[in-house]
């Protein structure tokens, strides 16, 4: 795909344009930054002074940070990208649905002409004896102006019975549909070209996105793990218990979750059920047990299993596994069927099994959700969370939520 099309089709996803050039070549956006590290050398020196060596933890705790900072920004845009994907494959779903449904009116419309034909071929053969001119070119293969006129006049001539008459009006009626839907069949056609080419072409871009989250997570893997067994050796920790640590931060930065938005006081925008009912628990617990049995499975742009999900993918079928429709495989429409069926919940009064959405700055009036997950209880929640993570079950992050949960029973 041309540069310029991915670079406009990322900049309406919301990807900030300073993102492309990794899409773009992820190898060579990363040579651009030559980072320096602490090598063991300064580990060791570090630790034979108390002070020196916790300046030193702050030091690498701060690179963690901001690699880890690095790669969500990324992987967001990743996701922004997966998400237009989704919504490029709905349209070329919904464009081949109305093909198909029209190329099937048009074969059927002109069987159903073909016939009338046939039952008028004999009439017509007659009254051509009796009349200047070939009728039976005149009517199948003239225009429905010169069929209507040829009726008129046979008509006139008194030369049908009524039901003969009838006969030939249906003829020219359903020629005239066949050939309307046979229209309508290749313009349905030219339209699911187009959505195609933007399907293939939101693929293409989303593609890019992922394979650069996942590239720049791999070129930082090794520095990463040095540098946690540096934290591990200069704080005198366990490899194992730093790493859950620093996992623990990158899941969820900064070290206590803001408190949850309380009920608002103002009137709540269409589709927030003000006094919800309580979800089902049954449809629930099935829900949950579907998405957390996938934990430890690989992320996948567009997957829905059975061993590799995108976000939506996997909340999808979890509650399909319920037997309760959420919306289709878009974490933006899926939001938008919570709201159309009433079911989005201030997320002051979430419960165990709601949606929780993210979009750009946690705004619901975004049109744009990029990311779902299934809340647990107790402020954790499960997800297939990005292209350099598993399936998984972590602390509900609360950058970019919004506001209203979706609660799919009830």
């Amino acid at each position: 795909m041309a540069d310029g099309k991915r670079r406009r089709r990322a900049i309406a996803a919301g990807v900030p344009a300073t993102l492309l050039l990794a899409f773009a070549n992820p190898t060579a956006a990363m040579a651009l930054r030559q980072p320096d590290y602490p090598s063991w050398d300064e580990v060791e020196q570090a630790r034979r002074d108390e002070a020196t060596a916790q300046a030193k933890v702050d030091e690498i705790e701060g690179i963690l940070i901001r690699l880890e900072a690095e790669l969500a920004e990324l992987n967001v845009a990743a996701l922004l990208l997966a998400e237009e994907y989704d919504l490029a494959q709905l349209a070329l779903e919904a464009a081949t649905s109305r093909l198909d449904r029209l190329t099937r009116q048009s074969d059927d419309a002109q069987a159903k002409a073909d016939e009338s034909e046939r039952r008028v071929a004999l009439i017509v053969a007659q009254l051509a004896r009796g009349t200047a001119g070939d009728v039976t070119m005149g009517l199948l293969l003239g225009s429905a102006d010169d069929s209507e006129s040829l009726l008129a006049r046979l008509g006139i001539a008194e030369r049908l019975s009524t039901s003969s008459a009838e006969l030939l009006r249906q003829a020219i009626y359903d020629k005239k549909t066949a050939g309307a839907l046979a229209l309508d069949a290749r313009a349905a056609e030219r339209e699911r070209q187009r959505t195609a080419d933007e399907a293939e072409e939101a693929l293409n871009a989303a593609q890019a996105g992922v394979d650069a989250a996942q590239a720049k997570a791999e070129a930082q893997r090794a520095d990463v793990d040095r540098m946690i067994a540096q934290l591990a050796a200069l704080k005198g920790t366990t490899l194992d218990l730093e790493r859950e640590y620093q996992q623990g931060l990158a899941a969820n930065p900064g070290t206590t979750p803001p408190p949850v938005t309380p009920p608002p006081t103002t009137t709540p925008p269409p589709g927030v059920d003000p006094a919800p009912p309580p979800p089902s628990s049954s449809a629930v617990e099935t829900a949950i047990a579907y998405a957390t049995s996938q934990v430890g499975d690989r992320y996948l742009l567009g997957g829905r299993g059975p061993d590799a999900w995108d976000c939506s993918g996997l909340t999808l079928m979890s509650y399909s596994a319920a037997g309760v429709r959420i919306g289709t495989h878009s974490s933006t429409d899926q939001y938008n069927y919570m709201a159309a069926q009433g079911r989005l919940v201030d997320r002051g009064s979430m419960q165990r099994g709601d949606l929780l959405f993210y979009s750009d700055g946690g705004s619901a009036s975004n049109p744009r959700k990029y990311h779902v997950a299934i809340y647990l209880g107790d402020g954790k929640m499960v997800e297939s969370p990005n292209p350099t993570a598993l399936v998984r079950i972590v602390n509900v992050r609360y950058g970019d939520l919004v506001p209203y949960v979706g609660r799919p029973t009830g």
